[in-house]
C-alpha cells in the first residue's frame, strides 16, 4: 500500500456500487501510483481488490433506514476512518456516503469530490426527512472540491434548492464498460416477444406498472414474456414470488451477470420514477438491444426517441403498455436496426473512460495544488 498522503478513500454503500460502477476507476487510481482505501459493506469481491492492494474497511450501511442514533454512528466511523488514515482526497457516491463521509472530510479539511447518482426517493416522495437532507447538502457541497452529476436535471434541481457547490461536473453518467457488454446479435425472429427487466425490485422501479402490463397483454398476446431479474427490497420477496407464478412472467432472482439473460431478449423495459443515469439502460443498449423506458432525465438521454428506443410517461400502465405495443408492431429488421443504433450512440457518448477521466482530471488538479 502506498503512503497515506497518497492515498485515496473510496465510500460506497454497496459492493455491488463498487464491482458494477467503480471497478475501472480503482483500476486506474492504482495504475497512476495511488493507494487505495476502500470503506464498503462486505462482498465476496472484496477479496479482489484486497488482492490488488487496497485497503478494505468493512462498514456496513443502512441504505434506505432513518434511524437517526444509527446514522450518528455511521458518521462517527467514518469519522474515525478519515482521521486514521489520512487520504489524501475522499470519494464518495449515493446518499449517506456523499452527507456523512462528506461532512467528516470537511471538518478535518480533506479535500472531496461527490457523485450525486441522482435525487432518489428522499428526493421525489416529499417528506420532514427531505428537508434535512437538502439542509445537509447545503452544508456538505458548498465544500466539496468537485460535484458529480449524472444529468443536466439533477444539477438544476440542485441549483433551484439552493444548494451551492463550487465546482461540477456533468457526467455521463457511471458510464459503460463496452468491453463487458459487448454487442450481441439480436435473437431470432421466433414469433415470441421477450422483455428483460432488470432491477431492484421496488415501487420505484416500476415493478407494479410491469406486473400490470404483463396481465393486460397476456390476454391480446399469448406470445409475449416479462424476464424480470433483480434483488427485491423491501416486503417484496413474498409478493415477487407470487408475481412468479403468473403465466408471462418469469422471475429469475438477483443475477451477478445480466448478459447472458439480456442476450436472449428483444428489449429492455425500463419504467422507473427516477435515474440519476440509469445503468441498466446503458448496459442494454451497449449488447444492442434497444430500450423502452420512462421519459425522464437519467433514462431518455440514453436514446433517441423512435431510433433506439421509444419513452414513456411514467407510472401510467397504460403508456408502458402502449410502448410494447408500439415496439411489437415494428417489423423485425427494423427492431434489430434500433439496437444497432443503441449500441452505436452508448458507442459515441456513454464510454466508462469519459468518467474515469473526468476524476482522474479532478484528482490530478488536487496533487498539482499540493506540489
Amino acid at each position: 500500500m502506498n503512503k497515506q498522503s497518497n492515498c485515496v478513500m473510496v465510500i460506497v454503500n454497496a459492493v455491488s456500487n463498487l464491482v458494477n460502477f467503480r471497478h475501472e476507476l480503482i483500476l486506474e487510481l492504482i495504475n497512476k501510483g495511488y493507494g487505495v482505501i476502500i470503506v464498503s459493506p462486505s462482498g465476496l469481491e472484496l477479496s479482489t481488490y484486497e488482492k490488488l492492494g487496497c485497503k478494505i474497511i468493512i462498514q456496513p450501511v443502512n441504505r434506505h433506514g432513518q434511524n437517526v442514533f444509527q446514522d450518528m454512528m455511521l458518521m462517527l466511523k467514518y469519522f474515525q476512518y478519515v482521521k486514521k488514515w489520512k487520504p489524501f482526497c475522499v470519494l464518495t457516491y449515493t446518499i449517506k456516503p456523499n452527507l456523512y463521509g462528506g461532512f467528516v472530510s470537511r471538518l478535518l479539511r480533506v479535500p472531496y469530490l461527490i457523485n450525486i447518482t441522482g435525487l432518489g426517493i428522499a428526493f421525489s416522495n416529499k417528506t420532514p426527512m427531505t428537508s434535512v437532507i437538502i439542509h445537509m447538502y447545503r452544508r456538505v457541497l458548498k465544500h466539496a472540491k468537485c460535484v458529480f452529476f449524472q444529468n443536466k436535471n439533477n444539477r438544476q434541481a440542485f441549483l433551484r434548492l439552493k444548494i451551492p457547490f463550487y465546482h461540477s461536473v456533468v457526467l455521463p453518467g457511471s458510464g459503460v464498460n463496452l468491453s463487458f457488454y459487448e454487442k450481441q446479435p439480436y435473437p431470432p425472429n421466433d414469433g415470441v416477444f421477450r422483455f428483460a427487466f432488470i432491477s431492484r425490485i421496488m415501487k420505484d422501479k416500476g415493478i407494479h406498472e410491469v406486473v400490470y402490463a404483463a396481465r393486460i397483454l397476456g390476454k391480446k398476446y399469448p406470445n409475449i414474456e416479462f424476464h424480470v431479474l433483480g434483488a427485491c427490497e423491501d416486503d417484496y420477496a413474498s409478493q415477487m414470488e407470487e408475481w412468479g407464478k403468473e403465466k408471462n412472467i418469469i422471475y429469475h432472482g438477483a443475477q451477478r451477470d445480466t448478459r447472458p439473460f439480456m442476450k436472449q431478449c428483444d428489449c429492455l423495459i425500463h419504467p422507473s420514477y427516477h435515474e440519476g443515469m440509469s445503468n441498466v439502460c446503458l448496459e442494454a443498449a451497449a449488447t444492442g438491444r434497444p430500450i423502452l423506458a420512462s421519459n425522464i432525465p437519467g433514462c431518455r438521454e440514453i436514446f433517441d426517441e423512435g431510433l433506439s428506443g421509444i419513452g414513456f410517461e411514467p407510472r401510467n400502465v397504460n403508456a408502458l403498455v402502449k410502448a410494447i405495443e408500439r415496439y411489437i408492431s415494428i417489423p423485425y429488421e427494423e427492431r434489430k436496426r434500433m439496437g444497432e443504433r443503441a449500441r452505436q450512440k452508448v458507442e459515441e457518448k456513454f464510454d466508462r473512460k469519459l468518467v474515469i477521466d473526468a476524476y482522474m482530471d479532478e484528482i490530478e488538479c488536487l496533487e498539482a495544488m499540493r506540489s
